[in-house]
């Protein structure tokens, strides 16, 4: 699940440059995160103040939906026809009730002056660098780190509607990852959305290679450095800024829905 989530967020690249617009895009990516190969296709639609990713995973047909406004994220399992429902709110109560803290958060976007043309629209190279560190229990420190190139758009359809976006969910707290390893693991959460809110400032990232590498001090330190490490590559193949049903956004008729508490 956690998997599932991270592969999803680094997935998640779209936008447009009209005033208001309707955002779909198709990525392929390749890699490995925690000894498992995320290949395969993801789609992505944004709404207003939703989201929701499609991708298959494992033989299973899987989609998550972040809706802002709500403040809910929803997990969805077609082949299973049941949905998980997320309140993000009562999520993050729970994470620093658990004396876990993330903080500290650097990123750093840098131009390289390069540029390509991708899905065919022209996009900007950047140099990606985040640094977050986790306070855990026992006086213990985690620090993730995400780097790697991408190539950034103003152009492509969808610009400013995926910057409106993330940067209402990260004002709300919304965060990537499966919210049961999110507790366990707010450095890599926290940092992936604040990397994604500024980017989106600065265009959509239709290509990208993002590392992400733990790391602590004193006898956690090899175990850390073996944690949730990965690399992934993501390609935009296509975008467009057509409209979309509004319930693409909302569980499926005929689903079981469990409302999740993490304790």
């Amino acid at each position: 699940m956690r998997l599932r989530t991270v592969v999803v967020a680094l997935g998640l690249m779209a936008s447009a440059t009209t005033a208001s617009a309707d955002v779909k895009m198709v990525a392929q990516m390749t890699g490995k995160m925690m000894g498992r190969s995320p290949s395969g296709e993801t789609v992505t639609y944004i709404k207003g103040s939703k989201m929701r990713t499609d991708q298959t995973m494992g033989g299973n047909q899987l989609s998550t939906i972040m809706d802002v406004d709500a403040g809910e994220l929803i997990s969805l399992n077609h082949k299973n026809k049941e949905a998980e429902i997320w309140n993000v709110a009562d999520l993050q109560k729970t994470m620093q009730g658990a004396g876990v803290a993330a903080s500290g958060v650097d990123v750093k976007i840098t131009p390289t002056g390069e540029s390509k043309d991708v899905a065919g629209y022209k996009a900007a190279g950047h140099d990606l660098s985040v640094s977050v560190k986790s306070e855990m229990a026992q006086g213990m420190a985690m620090t993730v780190t995400i780097s790697g190139p991408a190539y950034l758009s103003t152009d492509a359809p969808g610009a400013k509607d995926y910057a409106a976006f993330y940067m209402a969910a990260a004002d709300k707290g919304f965060f990537f990852g499966d919210p049961r390893a999110a507790k366990a693991q707010p450095g890599n959460a926290k940092g992936m959305m604040a990397l994604y809110r500024s980017m989106a400032e600065k265009g959509i990232p239709l290509e990208s290679r993002q590392v992400i590498k733990l790391s602590g001090d004193g006898p956690m330190a090899g175990i850390f450095a073996k944690m949730g490490g990965g690399e992934i590559n993501t390609t935009v193949t296509s975008i467009s800024a057509e409209p979309l049903a509004a319930d693409l956004f909302t569980v499926p008729a005929g689903y079981k829905v469990k409302r999740q508490k993490v304790d």
